[in-house]
């Protein structure tokens, strides 16, 4: 179901179309999409709500969490899986809306961003840090530069994402060995930090299909920005989780 959004607002236009990302060949299994966060600066407005959908480059994360999402990838199509990218390059410049374009054209049974909370000027520590895993809820919601409210009203994909998100919460507390939270909303208001206010990720208001959010601390210890080894932990808990989410007959 599509977020409910007044009718008779104006059309508004997205600065770029979605990214045309097919599934990886030579697979039958079910199609996840890996959504590594953030992008260089890109400002755009989603054309069915109205909302303003831009994204921001935030570094290291930037590229910390693309090779995480190419772990991934590898993982579970070793596994049989398709697996459908949101980006091709750490430095693809894609819009919020486009990335949940991607996985409503795809179909995908589940969809998973990955962030954490790596940054030039500091950051919080992989081990002791944000570590959350987010759900969609029904009534989550962002508000327009206009004022109109955005809801999420699809009760099937919000209970099937609080179930996923259960199950990578409780995988990624083991495999990464450190305490892992589980959110239903932000958690505060968006709007604080100078995006559309609202208690919801962007990403999963505008999906048709189940997404959980991943957030993880985003400093290694003594580095800026994730190791080798930590980057390897992460995505092998989120490989974990999705096997266990959703199985492939394989």
């Amino acid at each position: 179901m599509v977020p409910t959004v007044d009718s008779t607002a104006p059309a508004l236009v997205t600065s770029s179309a979605p990214p045309s990302a097919q599934p990886s060949p030579a697979a039958d299994g079910p199609v996840i999409v890996i959504d590594p966060g953030h992008s260089p600066s890109i400002a755009s407005t989603d054309p069915t709500t109205g909302l303003n959908d831009s994204d921001y480059e935030n570094e290291p994360e930037m590229r910390d969490v693309f090779s995480v999402a190419v772990l991934v990838q590898s993982k579970l199509q070793a596994d049989g899986y398709r697996v459908v990218m949101t980006k091709n390059t750490a430095a693809d410049r894609v819009s919020l809306g486009q990335r949940a374009a991607v996985a409503n054209n795809a179909h995908a049974a589940l969809a998973l961003s990955i962030h954490d909370q790596a940054g030039a000027n500091g950051g919080i520590a992989f081990n002791t840090g944000n570590n959350i895993v987010y759900y969609q809820s029904v009534g989550g919601y962002r508000d327009t530069s206009a004022g109109r409210r955005i809801t999420f009203t699809n009760g099937a994909v919000a209970a099937f994402s609080k179930s996923c998100a259960e199950v990578f919460q409780s995988t990624r507390a083991t495999l990464e060995g450190h305490t892992v939270s589980l959110q239903g909303d932000t958690g505060y208001d968006l709007g604080s930090r100078g995006l559309p206010a609202g208690n919801m990720w962007m990403v999963q208001l505008l999906s048709q299909v189940p997404w959980v959010y991943n957030e993880a601390g985003g400093n290694s210890a003594g580095t800026v920005g994730l190791n080798t080894g930590d980057q390897q932990r992460y995505a092998g808990a989120l490989a974990a989780s999705v096997e266990k989410c959703v199985p492939t007959t394989r």
